[in-house]
């Protein structure tokens, strides 16, 4: 009981803060934060490296940045709306110890160098908010164009691999066309890099922070 009674206490609370949009509807923005990957996992070889696999790969914490623009409906739909943005960050792959399987089996293959991994990501995002006069709750669900770049002093690879991104946040209104906001992003996706004869899942957590301008 005693749950329920705070838990209707924060809606009530988020709507009376949020009341009715004072913004208009379209908005552009630059963002930056910090993204956390996750192990790179399930590393497979393809083609010629068919059959082989690797331990999962650890990635190092980075810096992202990035704008955004977006769109919400009028009227009765100004709750929903859409958003693009391009986003990007540097989560390089650490220099660590790497065993590798053949089926069954799997051997020690000792230390791998670190490479260079730059991921650029474009996403359109369906938006949904609370309209609010201050404060504004948000959340949207897209799909993004992952685009990466391992490098290493042995040469490069790229690849584009579709992915989805998830984000929730609040934005905090300055005045009718400024507002600051921060959110928390979700990524995954799965890259192939045909040249290095691998493929593996990525997924981040990222936060980030930023101003947008309302028109």
């Amino acid at each position: 009981m005693k749950k329920t009674c705070v838990a209707l206490t924060i809606i009530v609370g988020i709507f009376l803060l949020t009341g009715t949009n004072a913004c208009a509807e379209w908005y552009v923005g630059g963002q930056a934060g910090f993204v956390k990957p996750n192990d790179l996992k399930n590393v497979e070889g393809i083609g010629s490296a068919k059959g082989i696999s690797l331990s999962d790969l650890d990635l190092e914490n980075a810096l992202g940045y990035g704008v955004k623009a977006g769109y919400f409906f009028p009227g009765y739909m100004d709750w929903l709306g859409l958003e693009f943005e391009v986003f990007t960050a540097n989560p390089h792959i650490k220099q660590q110890d790497v065993t590798a399987g053949f089926g069954s089996s799997s051997s020690p293959l000792g230390n791998l160098a670190g490479s260079h991994l730059r991921i650029i990501t474009p996403a359109v995002n369906l938006m949904l908010r609370f309209p609010g006069y201050y404060i504004e709750p948000y959340a949207g669900i897209g799909i993004g164009a992952f685009w990466a770049r391992i490098s290493d002093s042995t040469g490069s690879d790229n690849d584009i691999s579709p992915g989805a991104n998830i984000l929730g946040g609040v934005r905090f209104y300055l005045n009718e066309n400024v507002a600051l906001f921060t959110e928390y992003k979700y990524n995954y996706t799965k890259f192939k890099f045909k040249d290095s004869l691998f493929e593996a899942n990525y997924s981040s957590h990222g936060l980030f922070g930023g101003l947008t301008f309302h028109f």
